[in-house]
Order: structure tokens, then sequence, then C-alpha cells
């Protein structure tokens, strides 16, 4: 009678060796099925950030409102984060990606209308539903990040990142190429916009309900067990790990939007052509996105405070070319600079946030940490303007120096305290 009973631990004890391969195909899965969904995003995205500037003008009852659609990106992101983080914390991250891609359909389907019947109001909504579009897609890194063990979330959140590279190359091409598709200027580009967004959705489909979640950080700080009451957000935000990565995400998105709204207006004002403004976006968003291929790795290697710095050192470089003079090079050079410290920033900004809370505080910190990075973007972009008619194009990156000082420091603070944790 004991046969029996051997077979079966013998079968139970073969089952628990084999379950981490299911676990890694999972997260093999879903780390493919999110990064096309980056990139659909970005292609999506892209498009907006390449023509809204141009469709405002053109619809704009006011030259003054021109650049508002451009803004509510930001602004609409900014306002839906936090609801978005309830949504899915409600009825999980897929049904909310699936939300956020019908957004953009929605969107593109709302201003491909207002270009036909030349409603800026309704050209303005269209735009503010991709802003909702980008609060959602600001999250499949955070799922990246989750199914990971806390030294590979860096990692995985370049490699979600990097779908972008592919968007930021051929997005703005793409975006001139179709704008004659349809008998209206730039309708063509905004169908584009809603086609990608159905894809995203045939995608997104394909993901399962979130998966198991990789094992909870040491590194969360002292308090109960992660069985326990999750903590306050007092005792959350009161954390080094959690204030450095917060505020080094949304400084680098501060100093990214604020320099890429006002740079092609800048170019233009220094003499320089349309198309030369256009290639300095171009390039900036090379360096947004191809830098995805490397942060991860130099996270995973240097740590996570480290990578910020360097981010925050790239970032005031580029500033500085700036500041050194308007030729169409400095622009080049300058915004180049911004979008890899940028990415750095970002990417890393984004592991220290993901390593400061416990499973169940996931969706509110999250949340947290969306509203301040999208609150960032979404200052830098309706700032960016009324700066740069006040204090023109060199002081207003001076300025920015500041600010990125101030996430230095941070950064400084939470590595002396995991510095002096570790001694102790």
């Amino acid at each position: 009678m004991a046969q029996p009973t051997q077979d079966a631990n013998e079968k139970t004890t073969t089952a628990s060796a084999q379950q981490p391969e299911p676990a890694a195909r999972h997260r093999r899965r879903t780390m493919t099925l999110l990064t096309t969904s980056q990139m659909l995003y970005y292609f999506g995205i892209s498009i907006d950030l390449t023509l809204t500037g141009l469709v405002g003008l053109k619809l704009a009852p006011v030259p003054a409102l021109a650049t508002l659609p451009f803004a509510l990106i930001s602004v609409g992101s900014w306002c839906a984060t936090y609801p978005a983080s309830a949504f899915m914390r409600r009825y999980g991250r897929k049904a909310g990606f699936v939300v956020g891609s019908g957004a953009a359909m929605l969107g593109g389907l709302a201003s491909v209308t207002a270009l036909y019947t030349q409603q800026f109001v309704l050209f303005c909504c269209g735009i503010a539903c991709i802003g909702v579009y980008q609060a959602f897609a600001g999250y499949y890194r955070y799922a990246a990040a989750d199914i990971h063990p806390p030294e590979q979330r860096g990692k995985a959140i370049s490699t979600v990142l990097s779908g972008g590279v592919i968007a930021a190359v051929i997005g703005p091409f793409l975006a001139t190429t179709v704008k004659d598709v349809l008998p209206v200027e730039f309708a063509g580009s905004y169908a584009l916009v809603t086609v990608l967004a159905l894809i995203s959705l045939g995608v997104l489909s394909l993901l399962t309900a979130d998966g198991p979640a990789a094992p909870a950080p040491a590194t969360a700080g002292p308090g109960p067990e992660e069985s326990g009451a999750p903590r306050t957000l007092k005792e959350i935000a009161r954390q080094p790990v959690f204030l450095a990565g917060a505020v080094g995400s949304c400084v680098g998105y501060f100093v990214m939007t604020s320099l890429m709204t006002a740079a092609p207006l800048a170019a233009v004002r220094a003499g320089h052509t349309v198309h030369d403004g256009a290639q300095v976006i171009q390039w900036h968003m090379v360096g947004m996105y191809a830098t995805a291929f490397v942060s991860g790795r130099l996270t995973r290697k240097i740590g996570a405070g480290w990578t910020l710095l360097i981010g925050g050192t790239i970032s005031a470089l580029g500033t500085a070319f700036a500041m050194a003079g308007p030729s169409h090079m400095n622009f080049m050079i300058a915004l180049g600079l911004i979008g890899v410290g940028w990415n750095l920033m970002y990417v890393s900004g984004s592991a220290l946030v993901a390593n400061s809370y416990r499973p169940q505080e996931r969706s509110v910190v999250q949340g947290i940490g969306e509203i301040f990075t999208l609150g960032g973007s979404a200052v830098g972009a309706l700032s960016a303007g009324p700066v740069l008619n006040a204090l023109g194009w060199a002081p207003m990156n001076a300025a920015l120096l500041a600010p990125i000082a101030a996430s230095a420091l941070l950064t400084l603070a939470y590595l002396f305290r995991s510095r002096s944790t570790r001694r102790g």
C-alpha cells in the first residue's frame, strides 16, 4: 500500500520542479505582447507628436490656441493616470489596456471627423483621448517589471520601451507619407492612428489575466510583513527609493517635454526651416528610444540610482549644448542628448518606484508614481510656450538645470541611505 503514496510524492516533486518553466514561458509571452503593444502605441503617438501642432495651427480659431491640442496629450494623460490605476486595480490590467486602446481608436476617429468638418474643439477632444491612451500605456512597463525579480526590472522596463525605436525612426515619416491618402489633408494620418489602435486591441486581447508576480523586493523598507496590511501613503512616500524614482522620472519627463515642445518653435525663430525643426524632433525621438537597448543593462550592472544620476548628467549636458548657440547642429545634439537622458531617467526612476512597494500596494503606488511622471510632462507641455516667450531659448535651458540638480540630490540621498543600510 506504500507504493501509491510514493508514486504520488514523486509526481508532486516532479510537478514542483517543472513549475518554473511555465512561469518562464508566461514571462516570455507577456514580454513579447507588451513590447509589441508598446511599439504600436509609439507608432500612434509619434504621428500625433509630429502633426498635431500643424493641425492645431490649421484649425485653431486664433494662433495662440495652436499648441493647445499638443498640450492636451500630456494634460489628458495626467488627468487619466490615477483613474486608470484605479480601474485596473478593480478590473485587471488586461481590461485597462484594452480600454486604453479603445480610447485611441475613438481619438483617431474624432480627429479624422474634426478635419473633415473643420472643428477645432472636436479635434482637441480627439487628441485628449490619445492622452488617455498614453495614461494606460504607461503601465505596460510596470506590468513587465512586476513579473520579474527586482534585479531584472530595469532590463524588463527597457525591453518594453525598446519597442519605440522603430516608431522613432519610421513614425514621423509614416505620418507625412499618408497625410494625403484621404481627400482632406492629414486625415489619412489620423485614420492610421485608428488602425494602429485596432491592431493593438488584437494584440492585447492575447494577454492572460495578471500572471504570477515575482517576489517582492527586499528594499521595500521596514514595516509589517508582506502578508500584512499595506502601509500608508505617507510611509511609502517617505522612502528614499520612492522619492528618488518618482522625482527622477518626473524631472526627466518635465525637461524632455519642455524642450521637445519648444525646440521646433525656437529653431524656426533662429532662422531654420520647418523641415529642420522636424529633423531635430526625429533625432530627439531616436535618442529617447534607441537608448532603451542599453538603459536596462546599465541599470542592472551599476544600479538604478547611479543610472539615474548619469541620465540627469546627460540631460544637463544637452541643455549646455542648447545654450551654446542657435545653430542647427546645436539643436540636433541638444535634443538628442535630452532624449538619451530622458530614457535613462525614466527607466531607472521607474525601476526604483517598482522596488518601493509590496504586492498589495502595487496599484496605488504605481498610480502615485504616474501622477508624478505625467504631471511633469503636463507642466512641461503647458509651460514651454510661455517660458520660451518670456525668457528665450538659452535662458529657458539654463532654468531647467535647477530641477535636474534637485533630482540628483534626492538620488544621492537614496544612494547614501542604501549604502549605510548595507553596512549596518
